[in-house]
């Protein structure tokens, strides 16, 4: 790890335009280009009902949405899906719904695992017990992002659950034997500056295999929508830099916004941007085409097509994995 960046964040975060284009993030995306790789997920939303009411997120359960759970058929063909599109991941996300119960996603998880897929999985939070039953059905990697390392954003931010007890979950994922995927969001209401320096840190402190950072973006109809703009772009692709050159075989998350853009995580050019500061993650959906408004974290939460992927990735003469 680069001791100098990582003892100076603050400073990176806050340095002039050009120079930070020298200084970091084209050495980030010079790193990426070494490897060669950019990888790409199937992400298929299995529900978008959770028993949590988080501030800012679309699915909360006091927010008055329309609420999907996905039939064992729906979820065994959107599996078969990513095979026949030559995908190598698929990641299981919605909602911390208890109707859901464990036994089921040890059996979409072997489906997939049947299929040579690599799996990932965010559903809330499960005890060690669980992730242990998770992984020995086949489970690569569990995501369960702390959002915040500010104890007092993070409450705010999510009422249901303690900070320390988010971090207990976060660190059992490790015990387990699992590959772990947690970050921040940045932008959320009450955040700092050294807020975001100290998210950095926590996201490289806890080894994580793959960074989901990604903007605050209000979702319709939740508390911090009313008077909390969109988190800052600028920020988010200054850390995805710095995270490549402190960490670099971590996967980041490339599906990002643009400034002003209505596109929400498809915009190419917020992709393209997020790929060029050095972040290496992107998703097609496969959550069925009737139900993907409906999963609505946040506002605007479409996914490109492969082919729009492609057309990002070919010219910069990386490769898809």
């Amino acid at each position: 790890m680069n001791e100098k960046i990582y003892g100076s964040l603050k400073s990176y975060l806050l340095m002039d335009s050009d120079k930070f284009e020298k200084e970091i993030r084209s050495k980030a995306y010079n790193s990426l280009v070494d490897s060669g790789v950019v990888n790409v997920s199937g992400l298929l939303a299995l529900s978008n009902v959770c028993k949590n009411d988080c501030s800012y997120c679309g699915l909360g359960r006091s927010n008055k949405i329309k609420r999907f759970t996905l039939s064992d058929e729906d979820i065994y063909n959107s599996i078969h899906m990513a095979k026949d599109n030559n995908l190598s991941e698929i990641f299981f996300i919605g909602g911390e719904n208890p109707a859901i119960k464990i036994e089921s996603y040890v059996k979409y998880i072997k489906e997939a695992k049947k299929l040579g897929l690599k799996t990932n999985l965010a559903m809330g939070v499960f005890s060690l017990d669980e992730y242990i039953e998770l992984k020995d059905a086949g489970l690569d990697t569990y995501t369960l992002k702390f959002e915040s390392s500010n104890k007092s954003v993070f409450e705010s931010s999510k009422p249901d659950i303690s900070f320390e007890d988010r971090i207990e979950s976060i660190k059992n994922v490790k015990k387990a034997g699992l590959k772990l995927a947690s970050s921040s969001i940045v932008g959320l209401k009450g955040q700092s500056i050294d807020d975001i320096v100290n998210d950095i840190k926590l996201t490289i402190d806890l080894d994580v295999e793959w960074a989901p950072i990604v903007p605050y973006l209000p979702s319709l109809g939740t508390r911090m929508a009313v008077d909390t703009p969109p988190g800052d772009i600028s920020f988010t692709l200054r850390s995805i830099s710095l995270l490549r050159l402190l960490k670099p075989k971590m996967k980041i998350t490339a599906a990002q916004p643009r400034k002003n853009s209505t596109l929400g995580f498809k915009d190419p050019q917020g992709n393209l941007d997020a790929i060029r500061s050095g972040a290496n993650m992107l998703f097609v959906e496969l959550t069925p085409y009737a139900l993907r408004k409906q999963f609505s974290v946040t506002n605007d939460r479409e996914l490109p097509r492969i082919e729009e992927i492609k057309a990002i990735v070919t010219p910069l003469n990386l490769k898809l994995k």
